[in-house]
């Protein structure tokens, strides 16, 4: 299982580093340029050539990749170009709000998402609950995040859409302050949440109507044992072994939606801060943003594969 677990890990590696060559690719060839992303676009005459040169702008796109990926893999993400600071104490300072924001959804998506799963697979000859899950699936955050301000902000006014304190800023207030910061990741959290939820819940339901058809199952009915008693104590627990490790790999895919998120209302994290660096051809920051969404995914995958043995000890032998 070790020798597995390293040859993932050595594959992730590849995968963050095509992500961020990527990411590179794509900010070099941007409408302007970096080096216009730098000096401005209406700069004194030779003022775009100085600067092009001081950063080191005006040499070969593959020879600045190389440099910025030989920092890369000394775990040096650069410097902005706007701030002046290091990029990784930008993204540290926003990742604590967005990590906040993902394991809470993750967290409510395997607890809600669970019950509904259990609940629908009750009605295993009904189609409407399966459906009605697929569609929900199928929602962009950002569609969800804006039907959830409608309804819950601005039609009944219960909840606010911004206006979060920034973590970084020390502010008086103690258990008042946490509860006014809860209130205002409830829709966030909940728009992120809504995609994941929809999934555990049809991997549940199509799990347990699966477990309930099996064999051992029916040998539990004719010993005496309810429905409901079998449900629960035999089919639930295997219905459950694919939940730890898949919501594990999903997160990493919650990192990223929890981008759009964050622009959506305005909260001061990573998200946030992608895009108001994208927009000032902040390039460095960008980059570092998009290495960061990836060693996330990286790392998800990397747990899911950890635990995925411990639950259910038949991969341990299809793994070695």
């Amino acid at each position: 299982m070790l020798a597995f677990l390293l040859r993932r890990a050595a594959f992730g590696l590849l995968v963050v580093m095509a992500a961020a060559s990527l990411a590179f690719l794509l900010a070099w060839h941007a409408p302007g340029g970096p080096a216009v992303g730098l000096a401005g676009e209406h700069g004194a005459p030779g003022y775009l050539e100085e600067v092009a040169a001081r950063y080191g702008l005006d040499l070969p796109a593959w020879k600045v990749w190389l440099g910025w990926m030989g920092r890369l893999l000394r775990g040096d993400l650069g410097t902005s170009w706007r701030e002046g600071a290091p990029v990784a104490t930008l993204i540290a300072e926003r990742l604590p709000l967005t990590l906040a924001l993902t394991i809470a959804a993750s967290a409510l998506s395997v607890m809600l998402g669970t019950l509904i799963g259990l609940a629908a697979s009750a009605r295993e000859r009904q189609a409407w609950p399966a459906a009605l899950l697929s569609a929900l699936h199928a929602v962009p955050g950002y569609v969800a995040a804006q039907a959830l301000v409608a309804a819950f902000a601005l039609g009944l006014g219960l909840l606010p859409v911004q206006g979060i304190a920034d973590l970084r800023e020390p502010a008086p207030g103690g258990l008042a302050l946490l509860a006014e910061q809860a209130r205002h990741l409830v829709l966030p959290v909940t728009a992120l949440a809504l995609h994941q939820l929809c999934f555990v819940a049809l991997l549940v339901r199509a799990g347990l109507i699966d477990q309930m058809r099996q064999y051992y199952v029916t040998a539990a009915l004719a010993r005496g044992m309810s429905r409901g008693g079998a449900r629960w104590r035999h089919a639930l627990p295997n219905a459950l072994l694919p939940l730890a490790p898949l919501t594990a790999a999903r997160l990493g895919g919650l990192v990223g939606g929890a981008l759009v998120i964050e622009t959506a209302f305005a909260l001061p994290g990573l998200g946030r801060l992608a895009v108001t660096s994208a927009v000032a051809r902040d390039h460095p920051v960008v980059i570092g943003c998009v290495v960061t969404a990836a060693v996330a995914a990286w790392l998800a995958n990397m747990l899911a594969d950890g635990v995925a043995p411990f639950l259910d000890p038949r991969l341990r032998a299809a793994w070695r």
